[in-house]
């Protein structure tokens, strides 16, 4: 009897436990743009706190120089391996339940990083933290592709979203400065895991839960093996190339056989009932553009901030801490050009805009190109990084919009995952092919290579190859992309009657509004 009354109560509350449950994720979903983008700014907060601190890893922990360039490619082999396959996951099996886990994966292996007592420990570990992010960053752009309704509060949202990513990069380089001054390395990696098991509690109740699929989905095993080894090894010769040599035994089969999966992978695709990446995505104009786009212009960005920091620490002979500080600019832009963006972009038509952002930043590359020793930080590099921002805000917040605007929701997961595969591609990437340029132009008679203010010489030539990058963007924008107008939404009653992007800002209802009551509609698009 008692144990009726028992389970019967027990019958009793759950349902109303589970009601306020609910009615706070009713509450804090307008706070589900901020758990997302955080995820993602301490995403990159992470990676690029490593990139400062890898000398003292390495000689804490011993890293023969063989072994040093594991400390970074490790953690993007995994990342970019495995993006496809998590994001198709997360459209599978739900984004909520993807995002979360990969936050828990993320923090658990970064904290064992933390402790990592050998190189070959702190390799391990790294490349497990990689599996976490590649679960968080396509499926938070699908939380919010899927929530925000398409055309001016998407486009804010993604401004939100691009604010985040830029601030963290920055953030990294002051974060890594200060830590390793005071008290070590292994704080980047505890500092994240703390972060991302805080934004694991958030996101329970700030994301809202979907609804059960209706049917069993089915997973493609097969091209899941094939893409995921296939991108892995291309990231892999990529990453190790500049180091082992592009024609050695130790890269070329790696590459060969890469290129073979990633055939067999298409052809697999084309073949099986439900497809890991169905083929349909790439008719889509705007997305396989706005890839190529992406895949250029991380190319280039990467290439600034690594060559600026060189400056910095060659040629200005700084310390960790004040190379740190020039970047500070950069990361207050940020803030700035990406809010200013998120209002103005949706009154706009996109393709004039990546155009003028890609011009931007091969006059940054240029004003860099001219700096030396005696060259003042304000004169130059001060004014370039506002430059650099203002370009990189005119064209990565529009790319990423033209990205997924027209996929439908049911590919939000995969689509975000093939544009950050084209991100991460594009940076070891145009890092590898400057780093060439640099080392070769660096070399002298005996094949040494010069150190400090002497290495401006092939610094100035990677930056004239960042100009022929930004170049090459700015054509493919003007050859590829349809002078569309902004994109509009339509709200649905008993018509279709389209609403301009003024008259919607002007009724008051703002991103929180949108965030809890519209996560359901889809957009039209006006063309």
């Amino acid at each position: 009897m008692t144990q009726t009354l028992a389970s019967s109560s027990a019958t009793l509350i759950a349902p109303k436990d589970l009601e306020g449950i609910d009615r706070l994720r009713q509450k804090l979903r307008p706070a589900l743009l901020y758990v997302v983008s955080t995820a993602q700014f301490f995403d990159i907060v992470n990676g690029a706190s490593v990139a400062v601190a890898i000398l003292p890893i390495a000689q804490d922990l011993a890293f023969s120089v063989t072994e040093v360039l594991w400390i970074l490619n490790a953690y993007t082999i995994t990342f970019a391996g495995l993006l496809l396959l998590c994001g198709r996951l997360g459209d599978l099996f739900g984004h909520r339940r993807m995002f979360m886990f990969g936050l828990f994966w993320f923090a658990f292996w970064a904290l064992v990083v933390s402790f990592s007592t050998s190189p070959i420990m702190f390799i391990m570990a790294r490349a497990l933290q990689g599996v976490g992010a590649a679960c968080t960053v396509p499926s938070a752009m699908a939380l919010i592709a899927i929530n925000y309704p398409a055309g001016p509060e998407r486009t804010k949202a993604f401004s939100v979203f691009g604010i985040f990513g830029g601030l963290g990069g920055i953030t990294g380089i002051l974060l890594a400065g200060g830590l390793i001054a005071s008290i070590g390395w292994p704080w980047i990696f505890r500092i994240s895991a703390i972060a991302a098991f805080v934004l694991l509690a958030l996101s329970f109740v700030a994301i809202p839960v979907e609804p059960p699929k209706t049917e069993k989905p089915k997973v493609d095993f097969l091209g899941a093996v094939a893409v995921t080894l296939g991108v892995t090894g291309i990231v892999y010769y990529i990453s190790t190339g500049v180091d082992y040599g592009w024609a050695n035994g130790k890269t070329l089969p790696i590459l060969i056989l890469a290129l073979v999966l990633l055939v067999s992978f298409i052809f697999i695709e084309s073949r099986v009932q439900a497809p890991i990446m169905p083929l349909r995505i790439w008719n889509v104009s705007s997305f396989s553009t706005a890839f190529i786009l992406a895949f250029v212009s991380n190319a280039k960005s990467q290439g600034v901030i690594y060559y600026a920091n060189m400056i910095f620490q060659e040629v200005y002979q700084w310390t960790a801490i004040k190379t740190a500080l020039g970047f500070l600019v950069h990361a207050l832009s940020a803030v700035v050009v990406f809010g200013g963006l998120g209002r103005i972009l949706p009154r706009l038509p996109l393709k004039p805009l990546i155009m003028t952002g890609f011009l931007l930043r091969c006059a940054t590359a240029l004003m860099f190109s001219f700096v030396n020793e005696h060259t003042s930080y304000w004169a130059i590099p001060f004014p370039a990084f506002i430059l650099h921002v203002l370009g990189m805000g005119l064209t990565l917040l529009p790319i990423q919009i033209t990205a997924v605007r027209d996929a439908e929701n049911k590919d939000q997961g995969l689509v975000g995952a093939l544009y950050n595969t084209g991100l991460q591609l594009g940076a070891p990437f145009g890092i590898a092919i400057l780093n060439v340029i640099a080392i070769s132009t660096n070399g002298n008679s005996n094949g040494a290579v010069r150190g400090g203010p002497a290495l401006m010489k092939g610094f100035r030539n990677a930056f004239y190859a960042m100009i022929a990058m930004g170049l090459f963007g700015f054509f493919l924008a003007l050859v590829i992309l349809p002078w569309d107008k902004p994109v509009r939404p339509a709200v649905k009653k008993s018509d279709k009657v389209e609403v301009e992007p003024s008259e919607l800002e002007s009724s008051g209802g703002g991103l929180d509004e949108i965030a809890a009551g519209g996560a359901d509609k889809e957009g039209v698009f006006a063309r």
